[in-house]
């Protein structure tokens, strides 16, 4: 029943969000009809190859991680949590949590696939560094680098830091890590005790999740190459997402030079990991648009394929995200 009734609330949260933005849906197809459609498919098809190669770098993580899996049965879980993560904002807790509830239905550790889902982040952040890094490098050299630009870049970095550090206290410090777990289920345990509720967490949670944390850890500093597989599916993804943008200018019949096109996509990337508006909608174009203008490109040319893009990368994983949702273990 409760299932059912989070099935229900996710299908109407759904469709109010699609009523609540017909127009910008509206705006959307009236700006991609003025594209050259064949490029406009082809952009189209790219966000879909982009979406594959994020569920090979889960299976790759998880690998890494030892938990068992096939990319095509992670697709439906990572699109089903980018819906969720849009329509109930959570700092991407939420889409997190599908992942360790599917790999536990599967029969696989569900602090391992934490684990995972904590690799996949880390190494989607070194891969994207390597993109920024050359859209900063080029800002730089056009003396056009912005204060705000450095500063999200530092806290990207730091935000990083602070994943990998969780991964490897499984590996080096067990201990303290057993202690912060175990503060954690006391916590829960105090504020459940205020409600007059039993505790959320079991008996010995902390100590489970520790040891697993600790056996994931183990298994990443064993065999530190096969961290290689996961860093080059990541790169490989946003290349892709890089090419999406570009078949984006094609279609609009706009030239744009490649390190334009590398500056304007890791200033806009950077945003969405940083924003604190959910999936960064209206940040993240507008930042793509004051790159793009600051480097060249006509802003009515900008304005189009920077709002074209933001359209793609919401609305297709919201969409295929939805038919997905049935498709998960939760609800099956």
């Amino acid at each position: 029943m409760a299932r059912r009734l989070l099935l229900v609330l996710l299908v109407i949260a759904f469709v109010a969000v699609v009523v609540g933005r017909l127009t910008e849906i509206e705006h959307l197809v009236a700006t991609l009809r003025q594209g050259l459609w064949p490029w406009v498919l082809v952009a189209a098809f790219l966000q879909g190859m982009y979406y594959a190669a994020y569920a090979a770098l889960f299976h790759a993580a998880f690998q890494v991680v030892g938990v068992d899996g096939r990319s095509r049965d992670l697709l439906p879980v990572l699109l089903a949590s980018l819906l969720i993560n849009t329509l109930a904002p959570s700092g991407g807790t939420a889409g997190t949590a599908l992942f360790v509830d599917d790999a536990a239905r599967r029969g696989q550790s569900p602090a391992r696939a934490l684990a995972g889902t904590l690799l996949v982040r880390v190494a989607d952040a070194c891969a994207f560094a390597a993109v920024l890094v050359a859209g900063l490098a080029h800002l730089f050299l056009r003396h056009d680098l912005k204060a705000y630009e450095i500063t999200g870049a530092v806290l990207l970095l730091l935000g990083t830091a602070g994943l990998a550090a969780v991964l490897l206290l499984g590996l080096w410090r067990p201990a303290q890590l057993r202690r912060g777990l175990g503060g954690i289920e006391r916590a829960a345990a105090r504020l459940a005790a205020w409600f007059r509720r039993p505790a959320p967490l079991s008996h010995g949670w902390a100590e489970r999740n520790a040891d697993e944390f600790t056996q994931a850890g183990v298994a990443i500093g064993a065999r530190p190459h096969r961290l290689v597989r996961p860093l080059v599916i990541a790169l490989a993804a946003h290349l892709v997402d890089l090419a999406s943008l570009y078949a984006l200018f094609l279609a609009f019949r706009q030239p744009i030079a490649p390190g334009a096109l590398v500056a304007g996509y890791a200033m806009g990337i950077l945003f969405w990991k940083m924003s604190p508006i959910p999936e960064g909608v209206g940040v993240v174009e507008g930042v793509m648009i004051l790159v793009f203008v600051s480097l060249g490109v006509p802003a009515a040319q900008a304005t189009i394929v920077a709002l074209a893009f933001r359209g793609l990368t919401f609305w297709l994983p919201m969409v295929f995200g939805f038919f997905m949702v049935r498709r998960l273990r939760l609800f099956s």
